[in-house]
Formats: structure tokens, sequence, C-alpha cells
């Protein structure tokens, strides 16, 4: 199978893998690799014309990923020179003297040996800031929930949080630490919502829009952000 996708005279990277799926699902990573997933019997012509159909769609998410880059300074985060924290973009720089895996200054977080290993602590010294935002929702639902809500923080690939209706367990990404609070809040409310109601139907919809207005626009604006992920 061909190993990339032309768009205005540029060759993106394809990457094309079969699961134990029914349905063909196409992804741009933001780097601008295009992810292909097929179902394991799904032969290659079939594939590459469901790609082929959806070049549209292919053509205008890589845009607004190259947009975005330049705008939020993705390949910046990717590659270690700068991260996010609350919100606020920093510089990410090398601070051979320091006591500590890093040190946060204005603008600019110096850390020790690997950025990475640094980024890690930094994510956990911060699980405050995400526990703040599920206490503050818990408030909110309280009296429209009749499960008694748990939290847990952890490293997810793909999702900004999941909700298990029946255990009442809500589990975020440890990444929201970077993230501006409005974006916290969404992703709690939107997960507590769940716990009402267990799909995305109607009444889903209506509660969120109910208890926070702008959750469309906060969703819009949190999937600028899945670059965070990668740095995972």
């Amino acid at each position: 199978m061909k190993n990339s996708f032309k768009f205005q005279d540029k060759e993106y990277p394809l990457i094309v893998t079969r699961k134990k799926t029914k349905r063909i699902v196409i992804r741009v990573n933001p780097r601008g690799t295009i992810l292909l997933s097929c179902p394991l019997s799904c032969p290659e012509g079939t594939a590459l014309t469901f790609l082929e159909r959806s070049r549209a769609w292919v053509e205008k998410t890589i845009r607004a990923q190259e947009e975005n880059a330049e705008r939020l300074g993705v390949f910046s985060c990717l590659d270690y020179r700068s991260t996010y924290l609350y919100g606020n973009q920093y510089r990410l720089e090398e601070g051979k003297e320091l006591g500590t895996a890093y040190e946060i200054r204005e603008g600019v977080i110096l850390y020790k040996g690997n950025p990475a290993a640094a980024l890690e602590q930094l994510r956990r010294d911060n699980f405050w800031y995400i526990e703040k935002e599920f206490l503050e929702t818990y408030k909110r639902f309280s009296g429209l929930i009749k499960q008694k809500p748990f939290l847990t923080i952890r490293k997810m690939k793909s999702r900004w949080g999941s909700c298990n209706h029946r255990t009442g367990r809500i589990t975020v990404n440890r990444a929201l630490v970077h993230l501006d609070s409005r974006l916290v809040r969404f992703v709690m409310y939107h997960e507590f919502a769940h716990l009402v109601h267990p799909n995305h139907g109607r009444a889903f919809k209506s509660l969120l829009g109910k208890l926070l207005p702008e959750y469309k626009t906060n969703e819009k604006e949190l999937k600028n952000y899945v670059f965070l992920l990668q740095t995972e």
C-alpha cells in the first residue's frame, strides 16, 4: 500500500494499520502523518478508495493542523523546547545547576537532565489543579447524581477523560495540568454529565448546555491541544 498522501505538491506520510474493527477510521496526527485504521479483512483498494473519498476532510484537517501548529507552537512542544502549564506557554531550557527536576521562572521552565522526566514530575506535582476542578464540579452536580464519584488521574494516549456510569469513577488525563482551567472544567462537566446520561444523546447535550452554556466553544478549543497528548 502506498505510504504517502499528496496535498499541494507536498507528500504527507501515510501509516496504515489493520485492527479488529468494523470500519475504516482516518486521523491526522499533529505532525501531519495520516493514520488509516482498517478492518483485518479490508482490501487495499477499498482502504485507498475510502481515503480518496475523504480527501476534502483530510485536506481541511491538514490545513487546520498546520495553522494550529504555528499559532500554538505545536512543534516546539513536541520537541521539548516549550510546554504549557495552566494554559500559559513556557520555554523549556536546561538548567544544569538545578537541585530539582525543574524550576519555574517567569516565562521559563528550567529542567535538569531529561526534559520528558521533568515534565513527568511537573504533571504529578500539579494534580491538585485537576482535583480542584473535580471538587468544584462535584458541588455543581451533587443534586443531580446518585453515585458517589471517584477521580483517577493517569496517562491516556488519546482521550482527555472517561466515565464509568455504573461505578461513578471518572478518569481524566494528567495532561490536563497543561490546559487553561476553562478547558479542565469542560472535561469535568462532560464526564459528570455522563453520570446522569450515559450516552451523548439529546438529554446529555441539554444538561451540559444548561450547566455550561459555552461547552461547544470549549469542545472546539480543546481539540486544538491534542498535540499535548503526544508529549506524554
